[in-house]
């Protein structure tokens, strides 16, 4: 099996590392690669960069299996429609230092990184990103595409929406619901729901302007 990491960035280089510490002790994939439809390099980390459209003709969908290595929400939803429509599958990526309980439940492409906690009875959708060291408390829901960064700390009992962006070092109190395409600016404080398709910070965080053009980070 073909590990595919779909952006060949920072974060496509920290998911090389996790893929291959995964590796060492599953032994999961004979191959990686990055996937790129930018032009650029050829390489990074000495792993061949190749488009979509060469895997697509290169791969059969039997021996490729991919990881999306991008932060923004809204273009991590995109590449994942991409991905299933051309009849691909997405891998899950867990660190071994994260232990997962028979309650808690995994969705395809969901990329746990090291150091993280994730309690009992949580439920994670599809395509969610959760950085080094994020907390997530029990009985959370996760919507699909979503982002976890470093140092979140959600307690019990939470609903997070789909293609929503927590930013480093959030609490999150229990029982809270946090909208989708929602952003939430680092540091803020979560001590109250949050709507759809905001950016809210702050503390105690509050929504001070519509989500309108979905992107978190800019060039």
């Amino acid at each position: 099996m073909v590990l595919g990491i779909y952006g060949a960035g920072g974060l496509g280089r920290e998911l090389l590392i996790l893929a291959q510490q995964i590796n060492v002790i599953e032994n999961r994939w004979d191959e990686f690669v990055f996937i790129d439809d930018a032009d650029g390099l050829s390489t990074v980390k000495g792993k061949q960069i190749i488009t979509f459209d060469e895997a697509k003709s290169k791969y059969d969908n039997k021996d490729l299996e991919l990881v999306i290595a991008l932060g923004e929400p809204h273009v991590r939803s995109f590449l994942r429609k991409k991905i299933h429509d051309a009849g691909f599958s997405l891998a899950v990526l867990v660190h071994p230092s994260v232990s997962i309980t028979d309650g808690t439940k995994l969705g395809e492409g969901t990329t746990i990184c090291c150091n993280c906690f994730v309690s009992c009875d949580v439920t994670i959708g599809e395509n969610v990103l959760i950085q080094p060291c994020a907390s997530i408390g029990h009985d959370n829901r996760i919507g699909n595409d979503t982002v976890i960064s470093t140092y979140v700390c959600i307690a019990g009992g939470c609903i997070i929406g789909d293609e929503t962006y927590i930013g480093l070092q959030v609490p999150i109190r229990e029982n809270i619901n946090i909208g989708s395409q929602t952003i939430v600016g680092m540091g803020s404080v979560v001590s109250r729901d949050i709507p759809n398709q905001v950016i809210a910070m702050g503390n105690p965080a509050r929504a001070m302007k519509k989500n309108i053009n979905h992107k978190v980070f800019s060039i």
